[in-house]
């Protein structure tokens, strides 16, 4: 999983004026914003009625210069005002940033939780709401990806891993593509029942996930047909479905063997994930056409005509 991006530390810096007036008015920012601005402007003035009731009669000299230190003090309050207030308004410039992280780049919020005002509430309520949020995508994205019967990738997620495969292979990696197709999984409900065909459908994806690897993976692309892709040079990829081809084959505790038709292609430079999947598509219904229960291969070799004849290499049968 990628690592996100680090919170910026500057507005966190800036919370001191909101954490110091907190310790006054813990449970009102309405308060702090009223002792920032009266503290700062009605201060001075304060000051100045003070002066006039304590001087009796002053001189006009005296006045004009108390006057004018009180203009200048004034205006210095109201630059000492601004500089707080903004400090202040600190957690309502974060969770502006928070909302927006999220919205671009699905970045959880790390607002602190500590203040007990009204501004407190509103970060505590931003980080789980969007927390909240957070899940029930993931959890949304996850039943889009995932299908709800094998809990194999769905079509979408098969599609999406398809593409990402074919982008690691034209790095470098080798990548195998099988398409698999369970050839008697009509016999089985029309016999058995859905749940036993269900049974099957569910069987075929759990026995895969024990061999495949971290990187490989199958998915479900419709009915009873399946997606496999691994990221191996072609003899072991092929050995390994083999092995997995004849264990299908082997009576299950119900008694009912899973016989697959599996057509596989190699990726070559230039192959898209579409051109892919027609040539391990048209190999599945090639061992399909030879009686099914077995693996056969596309090997790349078309003669430049696009098709497969004299291509197709029957590799393994159960």
């Amino acid at each position: 999983m990628a690592t996100l991006p680090q919170p910026d530390e500057r507005p966190m810096a800036g919370l001191g004026v909101y954490r110091a007036l907190s310790r006054v008015f813990p449970h009102s920012f309405r308060a702090k914003l009223m002792a920032v601005v009266a503290g700062c402007t009605l201060l001075p003035l304060g000051v100045f009625l003070a002066w006039l009731l304590l001087h009796d009669g002053p001189t006009q000299q005296q006045l004009v210069l108390s006057v004018s230190l009180t203009v200048i003090v004034t205006l210095l309050g109201v630059l000492a005002a601004l500089f707080l207030l903004y400090h202040l308004l600190t957690p309502l410039r974060m969770m502006v940033d928070v909302v927006q992280a999220y919205q671009h780049e699905h970045r959880l919020p790390e607002l602190p939780e500590d203040g007990r005002d009204e501004v407190g509430l509103l970060m505590r309520g931003i980080n789980c709401g969007l927390r909240e949020i957070d899940d029930g995508m993931r959890e949304l994205e996850k039943h889009a990806l995932e299908d709800p019967l094998t809990h194999a990738l769905s079509r979408r997620g098969s599609d999406r891993s398809l593409h990402e495969c074919i982008e690691h292979a034209e790095q470098g990696q080798p990548l195998m593509l099988y398409v698999l197709d369970v050839d008697n999984l009509k016999p089985v409900n029309d016999v058995y029942g859905h749940a036993a065909g269900d049974r099957m459908l569910t069987d075929l994806v759990t026995t895969s996930q024990r061999w495949l690897r971290d990187h490989d993976w199958i998915g479900r692309w419709g009915g009873d047909e399946f997606l496999i892709c691994i990221h191996d040079e072609p003899s072991p990829a092929n050995e390994r479905v083999q092995h997995w081809l004849r264990d299908l084959a082997a009576p299950r505790p119900d008694g009912i063997p899973i016989s697959v038709s599996i057509g596989c292609a190699q990726y070559r430079p230039g192959t898209d994930a579409a051109e892919l999947y027609r040539e391990a598509d048209a190999a599945m219904y090639a061992a399909k056409a030879r009686g099914g229960s077995m693996l056969v291969c596309d090997d790349g070799d078309h003669g430049g005509h696009g098709g497969h004849d004299g291509s197709l290499r029957r590799l393994a049968s159960g």
